[in-house]
């Protein structure tokens, strides 16, 4: 850097900010803190700033074993810029930690020959104005940011690998899982709902002829089939482990099955009605399940009902991948209840009636169909704010349920009363195509990252299988042909016989 700055006749940094950085990296503590004003921190931070760097300098006589120094800096120092007495005694109680490793655990801190000098420099930043020191690894973060815009505009974007920012990126629809690969036609009637494992192994579908079957996601060759249900499949889920699978039935019951024996576990009976939804917990020794009863149950995978919510027609409900709250679509309004109080914890409401949700793997975006706007919603669920719709697709009768799709969730894909499957990018919020095949309503899409295939499932009785089209694929892989002009090539023949005739 030095040798940058004196080539260039340019000052990265004022001496004063480098002599900061330094003595803080170096634990020098006297300058730092003699430093602060240059830093030029509002006054209304002052005391915020002193703390961190006080706390810093106790840690480390903690973990210096110089108890006697360090409690004088508790008492003398730390607590004159801290009036929060919660702090105050949780800082007093790592005194009392037997080891090093006991203190770091309890303070959630990695030690002087960590990063924890690093992230104070970092988190100090947020009180110090850029235009006096540029923040770490800026150049970093700016380069980031340029290939993130570069992923962003690339409509088909859908790869894990690198992408470079000496050219323009664009990833080619023959990438794309776009051609149907497989049609799946042994159910006997209309295809309600399909879901891929959480591993990719499998594919399961349900169906209104009152079977699941359970498919090898290597072949598409039937893996198991599913019978004891003694009406149509509404729902289906899979446990996190990909080991069991729930099913929701019109007959009013839930039932649960070990996918490599196909045999049923349990029968689950308390509903009064249509089962309309269920979900896992992560834990996999839960779930939970809604019906046109009204009834919402918490289970136990042993049968018993943990918790009841009652006086909602629920149509749909979801848990998100991190889990702890169980989020429900009744009409216009979503839900969302706290797995541990069981109370109502928020709740968002919506122009028209919903009729399913997914949770993105993140657990921060909610997508939902909506029937009357026939539109596609998606939701922050940190700031309950709509970020984005997507149009284009039919939805007015039944219910459609979409999805995420690409490696890095970036698209949303959905079925359509016209028995086409519609795919926007999610960013761009762009309409990228409209497949055609099935000659009923779509009504299920779910994608399988691990394969880059996704399945649809329709009311002509069929499960099609998308993926990329091998043939354009390889087409595009080959090098380019080139082509000699008529002239050149006669002008080789020629040398080439005149060589000949010297030999001879």
């Amino acid at each position: 850097m030095e040798t940058l700055q004196r080539e260039s006749g340019l000052v990265y940094e004022a001496p004063p900010i480098s002599d900061f950085k330094n003595a803080l990296m170096a634990g020098d503590w006297t300058v730092v803190e003699s430093l602060l004003p240059v830093m030029q921190i509002p006054a209304r931070f002052e005391k915020d700033v002193l703390f961190l760097v006080k706390r810093q300098k106790y840690l480390e006589l903690l973990e210096q074993n110089n108890l006697r120094m360090a409690l004088m800096v508790l008492r003398g120092e730390v607590s004159s810029v801290c009036a929060d007495q919660e702090k105050l005694h949780k800082l007093s109680s790592l005194i009392m930690c037997g080891s090093v490793e006991d203190l770091m655990e309890q303070a959630q801190w990695d030690g002087i020959n960590g990063k924890s000098r690093l992230l104070l420099l970092m988190e100090l930043q947020n009180y110090i104005s850029t235009s006096i020191m540029i923040p770490e690894r800026r150049l970093e973060t700016l380069i980031e940011q340029a290939l993130d815009l570069q992923r962003m505009n690339c409509l088909y974007h859908n790869q894990n690998g690198d992408v470079s920012l000496f050219a323009d990126h664009t990833c080619s629809r023959a990438q794309f899982p776009c051609k149907t690969r497989h049609v799946l036609d042994q159910h006997k009637d209309e295809v309600w709902f399909v879901a891929f494992s959480p591993d990719g192994r499998f594919l399961a579908s349900a169906s209104k002829d009152g079977t699941g079957i359970v498919w090898d996601a290597s072949d598409f060759g039937t893996f198991q089939t599913l019978t004891g249900h003694s009406g149509p499949l509404a729902c289906l889920s899979w446990s996190l482990n990909s080991r069991v699978i729930l099913t929701g039935s019109n007959d009013k019951t839930l039932r649960t099955w070990d996918v490599e024996s196909g045999k049923c576990l349990r029968t689950f009976a308390s509903h009064l009605d249509f089962v309309s939804s269920c979900a896992w917990l992560p834990d996999g020794q839960h779930f939970v399940s809604s019906s046109v009863d009204k009834n919402i149950f918490l289970w136990s995978v042993k049968g018993q009902i943990l918790h009841k919510w009652t006086g909602l027609r629920v149509s749909d409900l979801v848990i998100p991948p991190l889990g702890g709250v169980m989020i429900t679509i009744a009409d216009r309004r979503i839900r969302m209840y706290s797995l541990t109080t069981k109370e109502e914890v928020g709740s968002i409401i919506e122009q028209d009636s919903i009729t399913s949700a997914v949770v993105s793997q993140d657990s921060k975006a909610l997508l939902l169909n909506l029937s009357g706007s026939q539109e596609i919603h998606l939701w922050d669920l940190e700031t309950k704010r709509l970020v984005k719709k997507f149009a284009g697709h039919k939805q007015g009768l039944f219910v459609i349920r979409s999805c995420f799709g690409g490696f890095k969730q970036n698209f949303v894909l959905s079925g359509s009363e016209d028995s086409s499957v519609y795919i926007w990018n999610r960013d761009l919020q762009e309409l990228v195509e409209v497949l055609k095949g099935h000659t009923g309503c779509v009504n299920s899409i779910s994608w399988n990252a691990r394969h880059n295939i996704f399945a649809s499932a329709s009311d002509d009785h069929t499960i099609r299988i998308w993926g990329v089209d091998q043939q354009q694929q390889q087409q595009q892989q080959q090098p380019p042909q080139f082509h000699q002009h008529p002239h050149q090539q006669e002008e080789e023949e020629a040398e080439a016989e005149a060589m000949a005739a010297d030999d001879a």
